[in-house]
């Protein structure tokens, strides 16, 4: 694969800015992936997938000029991980190696031994593969660890298997069978919403799909919308501070990440 299939043209390619969807996995649904054709778009479970989250512990970490590469492991696998940070002013143009990332804030308190939650997209160069992330996010409780495990084994027998049949019966969908002309976590996927399904059980207030509704009625960019603007469309309603945190707790949920910097976002869910 080209070095320019893992930059701008090959986010643009695989679905365009509205293929946002994220989606849980472990690590070795990433490894046994088989890398695409030039540009192509990239499938786990018969699905097209963009945006991917999971959670590993840290065996190494790689300081670069522009770039902090960690080695995540979540007990089925180990793949390295590439947050973008400083000395390249635009997130999204070319790394040193041709991909390219979302400048971030690397935490300093990420460090070998620690438990992490990565957001980013599955990237290849060169033959090799590797996580470009939109944030990774130390994580406290140690119970996230086993619920995000569960979550990526529900919604891969989700896709291999279909539904249980009480949720079948409930949102009317038929069971799964391989790949489907709709995206497994659309509210019109096979699993009958399963975006919908998330955002429920993870205690979304008011606010917070104030904030989501204002990003997706937003006209689409590549570099997301200001958190400024997000404030200011919402100051009848909520104070600065509000949205603030907000936007922060939708971030570390993973239904926001940064851009070209801490001051931009966008939907991992455009495509409803």
């Amino acid at each position: 694969m080209s070095a320019d299939a893992g930059g701008n043209d090959d986010n643009k390619t695989r679905g365009g800015y509205k293929n946002q969807t994220l989606r849980p996995v472990t690590i070795k649904q990433l490894v046994e992936v088989s890398p695409p054709p030039a540009n192509g778009p990239i499938f786990i479970d018969g699905c097209e997938i963009k945006n991917i989250t999971f959670v590993g512990v840290v065996r190494s970490v790689l300081q670069q000029s522009i770039n902090v590469i960690y080695s995540v492991e979540d007990g089925t696998g180990k793949i390295d991980v590439r947050v973008w940070a400083g000395g390249n002013d635009q997130g999204s143009d070319m790394g040193d190696d041709g991909q390219g990332g979302s400048n971030q804030m690397v935490d300093p308190n990420i460090t070998v031994g620690k438990y992490v939650c990565v957001y980013g997209e599955l990237r290849f160069f060169n033959g090799k593969r590797n996580v470009s992330s939109h944030k990774v996010r130390l994580i406290t409780d140690h119970n996230e660890i086993a619920y995000r495990g569960m979550e990526a084994i529900y919604v891969h027998l989700n896709a291999t298997r279909g539904p249980p049949p009480a949720l079948r019966q409930r949102a009317g969908a038929p069971a799964v069978s391989g790949m489907g002309g709709s995206s497994l976590y659309s509210s019109g996927g096979a699993m009958g919403g399963y975006g919908a399904m998330v955002s429920n059980d993870q205690g979304m207030s008011a606010i917070h799909a104030s904030v989501l509704d204002v990003i997706k009625t937003s006209p689409p960019h590549p570099n997301g919308l200001e958190i400024a603007v997000i404030k200011q469309r919402l100051a009848g309603r909520y104070q600065s501070n509000q949205v603030s945190e907000a936007v922060e707790w939708l971030i570390s949920e993973g239904h926001l990440y940064n851009t070209i910097d801490e001051t931009h976002v966008l939907s991992t869910s455009m495509n409803d």
